[in-house]
């Protein structure tokens, strides 16, 4: 029993042998060796009808190669389309500055435009509260003169009247036609002139 599994194995070693011989016939490098060439720094040889390199046949265990190849390629392709993405990032970044910068300078004239107009219209404020000022002022003095002149003419006419005008012959002084009312100042005037005229 012992010698019939001895040629067993002996001729599963020769096989595997013999097969781990024909693929380094071939002198194929893997794309990616696997781990256990990789560890002892072996050629990782493999054909593209194996998937185990001659190292892993020979000694009969499982070959990771092709899935380091695999995931070696993934990771590859994925670092592309990120570096693609990266650019991509890159270039709307700088776009964003270019357009941020533009607005940033519209902002400033339009900044500017405004402290200017504030400043004029705090200007226009502030001569239109002078004029006003002013315009009541002058109405107030213009009010003042008037009642000085209208007092100044009713003491002139109670200092006529107190003279008892009654007994004057006016006639005689020209003034037959004054008239003592101070409100009538039309007559006041005639009467001046007439004595201007006089």
């Amino acid at each position: 029993m012992s010698s019939r599994i001895s040629k067993s194995t002996n001729r599963k070693t020769e096989e595997r042998k013999f097969l781990a011989e024909s693929i380094e016939l071939s002198r194929e490098l893997a794309d990616m060796p696997c781990s256990y060439c990789f560890k002892h720094q072996k050629e990782c040889l493999m054909t593209a009808d194996s998937s185990r390199c001659s190292e892993c046949v020979r000694r009969g265990r499982s070959c990771d190669g092709t899935r380091v190849a695999s995931s070696l390629k993934k990771l590859i392709s994925q670092e592309k389309k990120l570096d693609k993405d990266e650019e991509e990032a890159g270039e709307d970044l700088l776009k964003l500055h270019e357009e941020l910068a533009t607005l940033q300078a519209r902002m400033a004239v339009a900044a500017g435009r405004l402290s200017r107009i504030r400043k004029t219209k705090n200007k226009v404020k502030e001569r239109r509260a002078s004029e006003f000022r002013r315009g009541i002022q002058g109405l107030e003095g213009e009010d003042k003169l008037a009642e000085e002149l209208s007092r100044r003419e009713n003491e002139a006419s109670e200092e006529l009247q107190s003279l008892n005008p009654e007994g004057i012959d006016w006639d005689s002084l020209g003034l037959g036609d004054f008239n003592f009312d101070p409100l009538s100042s039309d007559v006041v005037g005639e009467s001046s002139s007439g004595v201007v005229g006089h």
